[in-house]
This record gives C-alpha cells, structure tokens and sequence, in this order.
C-alpha cells in the first residue's frame, strides 16, 4: 500500500520542546524523522493534540506527542505549511 503524501509540514521548535526531548534523549532532527514516517495514522489525544509513533533512524522506535501550531503561519513557495508542534516524545514499549 503507497503512503499518501501530506505536506508541506514545519515544525516550531522553542527552547521549552526542545529540552524537553533532550530530556528524553531525542534530537529535533529524529523526531521530526520520526513524525514524517509514523507508523499509522496520527492518533487524537484529549485536549486537541495528537499521538505518533515512529522509528528514528537508529532504528529506536518513539511516542511523539504534539499539536498543529496555531500561532506560526508560514508561507512556502507552493502556499502555506501546517506548522507541527511538538509537546513531547520519547521512546516506546516494544
């Protein structure tokens, strides 16, 4: 089955989310890895965030829990992103 492409995406990273993953052991660059090849779909939370789980490419599989940002608008060449905001993630169960 072909992954429906979605996009363009960009992610809006603070000082506040990316300690948080730091605290977890992640890079921006693995989790946003990991967000754009989650397994699945992205499952709602309670409150108006979403669930992924995704494979970063240690091969570590993650929890990234995040939210579309309401506050970033940014415009790309083919028109405006949806901007990804990522409250936490860290690494799974297997």
């Amino acid at each position: 089955m072909r992954r429906r492409r979605i996009g363009p995406f960009r992610f809006r990273w603070i000082e506040w989310n990316r300690d948080k993953i730091a605290r977890h052991g992640l890079s921006t660059e693995e989790v946003e890895f990991a967000w754009r090849r989650s397994l699945g779909q992205h499952r709602n939370q309670r409150g108006g965030s979403f669930e992924s789980i995704g494979r970063i490419p240690s091969g570590r599989m993650i929890r990234i829990i995040w939210r579309w940002n309401e506050v970033v608008d940014v415009w790309t060449s083919d028109g405006a992103a949806r901007v990804v905001f990522v409250i936490t993630a860290h690494g799974t169960v297997a």
